[in-house]
């Protein structure tokens, strides 16, 4: 009974046929595996913000008379060090909450950008204001009014808003619109006097910055369901830093390699089957007649091939002549 042949392993029929059994499958195991670690093994979700309710506690009170006229108490003493402020404890105390911008306001809010265009952005962020957060600055205004403050966040909106007229050559600043990143989905509201060369501007952007500027009052402003409040800080310029955020459910790393690494298996394949489908290498065709083939070749049985052989290793073994003696 004739036995198989063993196979050769190194044979290039041998490994395309191993390659096509084996790498389809893993080719699916790898993909099935990447689809369950993005869609199932996601991060775990962030803990929620303490949301605050910014609206307007008294946007919608009803007058019982129609000709009533509100006056306005008097300022409380505003206390601080001249050095502590970005404008005069006088001007300061005649700034109110929850309000929009009142005449009563503009000599603080003037004296502050002048605070402000008398130095420059680096010494702003070399300097010690207070890391502040969203819920600090909404609940403490009086606290905070024109004091220096730091806080980190993302704008999504910044446009160009033109300024009063004044004797102080301000014609326009930049108002943004601020999503800190420790607080709750409250904007921050900043008003910048430049921007950094390059940055984005529109209704619709999102640039992480950092800021570092004066608090001036709790603002109130029109939103579309009712009338909100929200901090206002003042300052020179952003410290933006443009940096791509990644996807949400996912790093956008993981994401890429693994379409590089599907791409590159799908080239992979691609090539070794167009490989496969050129022309193989024909195999020499057998003799048609084995006699004439090895008519010039010498055959010997086994037995005198033994004999020629033991013939050699014995002249092999055989000692050297001996040299004659030269003539004397």
């Amino acid at each position: 009974m004739n036995r198989p042949a063993p196979r050769n392993y190194l044979a290039g029929a041998e490994r395309r046929r191993l390659f096509w059994r084996f790498m389809p499958p893993a080719l699916l195991v790898f993909l099935a595996l990447g689809w369950i670690e993005r869609a199932w093994l996601r991060p775990p979700p962030v803990a929620d913000v303490r949301q605050v309710d910014t609206r307007l506690k008294d946007a919608h009170l009803e007058r019982t008379v129609t000709d009533a006229v509100v006056i306005e108490a008097e300022p409380e003493p505003f206390v601080a060090e001249a050095e502590e402020v970005g404008a005069s404890a006088s001007s300061l105390a005649e700034v109110r909450d929850d309000t929009v911008f009142r005449p009563d306001d503009e000599d603080a809010w003037f004296q502050i950008w002048m605070t402000l265009r008398s130095g420059d952005a680096a010494s702003l962020r070399r300097s010690d204001a207070r890391r502040v957060s969203f819920i600090e600055l909404f609940g403490q205004p009086k606290s905070f009014r024109g004091r220096l403050v730091r806080f980190s966040g993302t704008v999504h909106r910044l446009q160009r808003v033109e300024a009063p007229p004044n004797g102080y050559d301000i014609n326009a600043y930049w108002q943004a619109w601020v999503e800190p990143d420790d607080g709750p989905a409250s904007p921050i509201v900043v008003y910048f006097l430049r921007l950094p060369a390059g940055m984005p501007t529109g209704m619709q952007v999102r640039e992480p910055v950092e800021v570092v500027g004066y608090f001036f009052k709790r603002w109130a402003y029109e939103a579309k369901d009712t009338i909100r409040t929200a901090p206002l800080v003042m300052a020179l310029e952003p410290d933006w830093r443009p940096l791509k955020q990644p996807p949400p459910g996912g790093t956008g790393l993981g994401g890429y390699a693994l379409a590089a690494m599907a791409g590159l298996v799908v080239a992979t394949l691609l090539a070794m089957r167009l490989a496969a489908r050129g022309p193989l290498p024909k195999p020499e065709p057998p003799p048609e007649n084995l006699s004439a083939t090895l008519a010039d070749d010498d055959i010997v049985s086994p037995a005198e091939a033994l004999g020629r052989m033991a013939a050699e290793a014995k002249v092999a073994r055989a000692p050297p002549p001996v040299p004659e003696e030269p003539f004397p």
